[in-house]
């Protein structure tokens, strides 16, 4: 058989986020691992790491984490900008700068759609941190600021990759 199937969306699996002061890697070290999950490709995760316990979404769960998130009445305007917008920062705020009003209300729209179907999917998907239940508005608590976007950015990473590659990855 050619196809691959997923087993089961209760699939679980434990990652660390490379933020955590515990977790030492470089940028290719980083890649590797949320290409792959697999921790080995990290430098040094120390004891202590904020162990995070997540499972696969099935397509339906997927599904009604977009919707929940407005995947309906999401910006198609907003969509299309976002996609096109250029990569290099000093390129994309000149093409920013030079968006209309709309565009950029449609843009800053679709921009907060993803931020709700981010959370949406951890919702659905995070069963533990550090083996205690938790939920996704602890999350919200992460500090400083720029761990929390990171930590969050991660786990929908690592979400993705289990739930349509598999526990094996990539």
């Amino acid at each position: 058989m050619a196809l691959r199937f997923l087993t089961s969306a209760d699939m679980t699996i434990e990652v660390v986020v490379t933020c955590d002061d515990a977790v030492e890697c470089d940028e290719d070290q980083r890649s590797k691992y949320l290409d792959t999950g697999d921790q080995s490709t990290l430098n040094v995760v120390n004891a202590g790491a904020t162990c995070f316990k997540i499972k696969a979404l099935s397509p339906s769960e997927r599904e009604t984490a977009e919707a929940a998130a407005g995947a309906l009445t999401r910006s198609e305007l907003g969509r299309l900008l976002w996609s096109e917008a250029p990569s290099d920062v000093k390129e994309r705020a000149t093409w920013h700068h030079e968006l209309t009003d709309d565009e950029r209300r449609a843009l800053s729209d679709y921009q907060n759609y993803l931020n709700r179907v981010y959370l949406e999917m951890i919702k659905a998907s995070l069963v533990s941190i550090d083996n205690v239940e938790a939920t996704v508005d602890q999350l919200e608590l992460i500090r400083p600021e720029s761990s929390r976007v990171q930590t969050i950015s991660e786990l929908v990473l690592h979400i993705q990759r289990i739930s349509l590659a598999g526990i094996e990855g990539k």
